[in-house]
C-alpha cells in the first residue's frame, strides 16, 4: 500500500470515528458535556472543540501547498487552541463533518510523490516551521485519535456505549 492510500485509510478512519463518538456523546445532558472532567481542553464539549480548532489551522495551513481548499475560506482562523467554536453538539456536528469530508477529498488527491513536499507554516506560538508533508498527515491523525481517546475515557466514566474503535473492526476500511 502506498504512503497516499495510507491517508485516505486515516481520513476515512477519522470521520467514521468523530461521527460514531459525536453520536454517542449526544444524549449527554449539557451539563455533561460542559463539566471540567479532567480532560486537556477540560471537558468533552472542550475538546470537541479543539479539534475543531486544530484541524481548521492544518487545513488552512495545507492549503498553502494544496490550494485546493477554497470552501475553507469562511472559517476562521482560530486565536488560540482552546476557543470554543460550537456551543453545543448540535451546532459542532456539521462543521465537524465538512472538515471531515474536507480531509478525505484533500488526501483522495495526494500522489505518490507529494510525500516529499515540505509545508513552510507559522505555529500557533508564532514560530515559523517547516515539516514534511508526510509527518505531518501522522500528526493530523495520531493527533484526533490522542483526543478522541481521552473523550472514549470520559464517555466509559460515564457508563456511555460508544462501540468498537479499533480500526481493525471499522466497516468499510480493511475490506
Amino acid at each position: 500500500m502506498s504512503w497516499s492510500d495510507i491517508y485516505r485509510r486515516y481520513a476515512r478512519y477519522n470521520r467514521t470515528m468523530n461521527q460514531q463518538l459525536l453520536e454517542a456523546c449526544m444524549p449527554l445532558s449539557r451539563e455533561q458535556l460542559e463539566k471540567s472532567c479532567g480532560l486537556y481542553f477540560d471537558s468533552l464539549l472542550g475538546t470537541w472543540n479543539h479539534l475543531l480548532v486544530t484541524d481548521i489551522l492544518w487545513l488552512k495551513r495545507l492549503s498553502l501547498i494544496f490550494p485546493i481548499l477554497e470552501e475553507l475560506h469562511d472559517l476562521p482562523t482560530p486565536g488560540a487552541l482552546n476557543v470554543i467554536l460550537a456551543p453545543d453538539l448540535n451546532s459542532l456536528r456539521p462543521l465537524r463533518e465538512r472538515l471531515d469530508d474536507t480531509y478525505i477529498r484533500w488526501c483522495d488527491l495526494l500522489r505518490a510523490d507529494d510525500a516529499r513536499d515540505v509545508l513552510q507554516y507559522t505555529n500557533s506560538r508564532g514560530e515559523e516551521m517547516a515539516k514534511p508533508l508526510d509527518l505531518i498527515l501522522q500528526h493530523i491523525f495520531n493527533h484526533q485519535t490522542h483526543h478522541r481517546g481521552q473523550i472514549t475515557a470520559e464517555l466509559s466514566r460515564l457508563g456511555v456505549d460508544y462501540s468498537v474503535t479499533d480500526l481493525l473492526f471499522t466497516p468499510d476500511l480493511t475490506d
